[in-house]
């Protein structure tokens, strides 16, 4: 699965579907392209979350789920972000990974 670096993409996915939880925001961009491209995957945390050992800490942990989680539900065409909310850093991981899992499901 690709990553999110490019600021326009970042913007393009904020005007998708948008899902809340109470450790991190999903955004979902669905996009036409004919040649048929990879999901991307794009994580935030902005300097509400605290100093960049924190910001760091919610980054990884959002990696993580994603990898562990989401890989299978991604679709291709479609830009994902995920940005991190304070509660991130003391949410159980298995907390974190089941709200991902049902998140997927509604998706």
């Amino acid at each position: 699965m690709e990553v999110i670096k490019k600021s326009n993409e970042f913007k393009l996915a904020s005007g998708g579907k948008k899902f809340v939880t109470p450790s991190f925001i999903f955004l979902k961009h669905k996009f036409v392209d004919k040649r048929g491209s990879n999901p991307k995957v794009g994580y935030t945390a902005s300097k509400k979350i605290g100093s960049s050992v924190h910001r760091n800490k919610a980054k990884r942990r959002m990696r993580s789920v994603i990898a562990e989680v989401f890989i299978d539900y991604a679709k291709q065409d479609t830009n994902y972000v995920m940005i991190a909310r304070k509660a991130i850093l003391n949410y159980p991981y298995e907390s974190l990974k089941s709200d991902l899992e049902n998140l997927c499901k509604k998706i």
